[in-house]
């Protein structure tokens, strides 16, 4: 028997009910096994999650207030909270999940008739990769990690596509036409460049995290850093492709094929959009499988102050602080609540202030007679320098500042834990100085002085009955060190300067749902994104050539994406100007700004991958909104698609 006949003879085997019946229970009871030894491994592990310390075991339930009265005790409280953290943490359900998600994956290669030589792939790469890892080398150890990273995320991608194939095989034109356009994503040399290049950065990435650098750091940099560029280089993709399988297809003549046939321009214009968006959905979800698995193998490895994972090198500790920040703000998904502001732009108590800054302009400038536009610009800056003021401690003066975070009675009936979040501006932030900081809550508790570095953020967990019953929590920070002097009396050691807390500087955040959850929320709005991108760009190419409806398209985006930022730089725009012509273009460009920025803002604030990064909750309520404000615009679209197309004269379209 000739190779080729052994081949042929494997293909048929392979192909066979019974090979794939019979595959697809060992699949399942290998799955089976594996939960299994999951399930035990999580109770019975050689590193067990450690107990409460001896310290904490001594400690009391309740302890007696300043007053007498018998409360309960919060140390005790704030270690078993940490304690249930770390618990769900090491809970097997996320390796349980991976595993059943890879079984599906491997059942659907068995029934494609592909299971033997997907198999024998990835034993080759195994074998050829594990040669590499054993050399003593540390560069062919990366290129090992690389290349057998690249294969497997080219597998999945060419498994995803065959079966979106033959998911698209019934005869209907849309389909017919969608399926053409996988096919064509296949053959275009641009396609391929960009699925390798993807495939190479989710690969190679993890090589170039700094080991020294803290667990969350590396976690945080990967999610921010993998998640960013997989989607814009499928948006890339998306544009190129959606606008080159249309407006080639014009060029080239080969449109006449497609609609002389019995195709509506609506149904030409869907499967186009159709085949190019379950493109970007493959790419993404093996872009999301590969981030997903590499962050949780980053989770497993030990952080700071760890001798092994989740085994702090103090035995007194439960957690170190860099697993606990890891947990609580990173891997997972939290709400965030920032304090209330005393007043508003329009609060009546800037009236006085603002005829104030008028009448000294006057004095000036006899003939200075302020435009409605000059006027609110006087407004924000009085405003401004009121919340600056208000964040600005000076130790000396008032020693203290009081902030009220709402919002929070979720928290506090869930018995949450809660994650103060701080930071603080001082001195050009020099890295040798720190300040002393106290905060000390509505019923009198007061935590120990806390040294604080300047211009970068820190983290404590705090207990959720500082939250009253209106689900409010009030809390001082004293710029320096309160403590009792010799008489039992409160004393402010100040620091020396004054120091102002940033917008961002002071937060109150907690965990209102899991990260995997949060993860998939993640995934499913970004191909919402791209599914709108891809209209657009195919609603350019009905009506333009390729470098024009590329650039239209890649506008747009831009102007999405971007459209956060300038909502938050347009109030620093200066309208004023001793020209009135030059006033009045600022003016033009102002609102102009202001009126496109403003409609893509639905789009802008969404900002899954930047949530992801951060830990925070992308919740279902702003997932509904953002999807069907997104569908609206993409529906728009089409509309206006179909609308050009029915009206195009193809015959005697040039391309050119």
């Amino acid at each position: 028997m000739t190779l080729g006949e052994r081949f042929s003879a494997i293909d048929r085997f392979q192909r066979s009910r019974g090979f794939k019946i019979g595959a697809s229970i060992l699949v399942v009871v290998l799955l089976l096994t594996y939960i299994g030894f999951a399930i035990v491994g999580s109770t019975t592990s050689g590193a067990p999650i450690p107990e409460l310390s001896d310290q904490a075991l001594a400690t009391p339930e309740v302890v007696t207030d300043g007053r007498g009265t018998v409360i309960e005790n919060r140390a005790k409280t704030r270690e078993q909270q940490v304690r249930a953290l770390v618990d769900t943490s090491r809970s097997p359900v996320s390796g349980i999940f991976g595993a059943a998600a890879a079984s599906g994956f491997a059942v659907l290669i068995v029934w494609m008739g592909l299971g033997i030589t997907y198999l024998g792939a990835i034993l080759i790469m195994s074998v050829f990769g594990w040669i590499l890892y054993s050399s003593s080398g540390g560069t062919l150890t990366s290129i090992a990690f690389v290349v057998v990273g690249m294969t497997v995320l080219l597998l999945c991608f060419s498994v995803l596509v065959r079966a979106l194939t033959i998911a698209l095989s019934p005869a209907h034109p849309v389909l017919a036409i969608a399926r053409n356009v996988l096919a064509e994503a296949i053959r275009m040399k641009i396609s391929l460049v960009f699925i390798l290049v993807l495939a190479f950065i989710l690969a190679a990435m993890p090589m170039v995290l700094d080991g020294d650098q803290a667990l969350r750091y590396r976690v945080q940099g990967f999610l921010q850093w993998s998640t960013g560029l997989s989607f814009w280089l499928i948006a890339l993709l998306v544009v190129f492709f959606s606008v080159a399988t249309v407006s080639y297809e014009q060029r080239e003549k080969v449109i006449f094929q497609t609609m002389t046939k019995p195709v509506a321009a609506w149904q030409y214009i869907l499967g186009k959009w159709l085949g190019v968006t379950l493109l970007a959905g493959v790419l993404l979800c093996v872009s999301g499988v590969g981030v997903y698995q590499f962050t949780e193998y980053l989770r497993t490895k030990p952080a700071k102050g760890e001798v092994e994972p989740y085994v702090p090198l103090d035995g007194d500790q439960i957690v170190t602080e860099d697993r606990l920040i890891l947990e609580t703000q990173v891997l997972t998904a939290r709400r965030t609540v920032y304090p209330y502001l005393p007043y508003s732009p329009s609060s009546p108590e800037f009236d006085a202030q603002v005829e104030e800054e008028i009448r000294r302009e006057k004095q000036l400038q006899s003939d200075y007679n302020p435009s409605p536009a000059q006027i609110a610009a006087i407004r924000r800056k009085v405003f401004d320098d009121a919340v600056s003021d208000y964040r600005s401690i000076d130790p000396r003066v008032e020693g203290y500042q009081t902030f009220i975070f709402g919002g929070l009675e979720n928290a506090k009936r869930e018995g949450r834990p809660l994650t103060l979040r701080y930071k603080i501006n001082a001195e050009g932030n020099r890295p040798d100085v720190f300040y002393q900081l106290t905060f000390v809550f509505e019923d009198g508790t007061i935590l120990p002085p806390r040294e604080t570095g300047l211009g970068f953020s820190h983290t404590v967990t705090i207990d959720n009955a500082f939250i009253n019953n209106a689900g409010e929590l009030r809390m001082q920070v004293y710029n320096g060190a309160l403590g009792l002097d010799q008489n039992n009396n409160f004393m402010l050691e100040p620091n020396p300067n004054t120091m102002t807390i940033p917008p961002d500087g002071l937060e109150i955040s907690y965990p209102i749902g899991s990260y995997t959850a949060n993860f998939s929320r993640v995934m499913g709005v970004l191909w919402v994104k791209l599914a709108l991108l891809s209209m657009i760009a195919v609603w350019a190419s009905t009506f333009a050539s390729f470098p024009v409806a590329s650039l239209m398209s890649f506008t747009v985006f831009f102007i999405a994406e971007g459209a956060g930022f300038v909502q938050d730089a347009l109030p620093a725009w200066d309208r004023t100007n001793d020209s009135a012509v030059i006033q009045i273009i600022r003016n033009v460009i102002y609102y102009i700004a202001d009126t496109i920025s403003s409609f893509f803002m639905i789009y802008s604030d969404l900002r899954p991958t930047g949530r992801l990064a951060d830990g925070m909750a992308l919740g279902w309520g702003e997932v509904s909104t953002g999807v069907l404000a997104l569908g609206a615009a993409t529906l728009v679209f089409f509309g206006l698609g179909v609308w050009v197309f029915r009206s195009r004269q193809l015959a005697i379209y040039s391309g050119h």
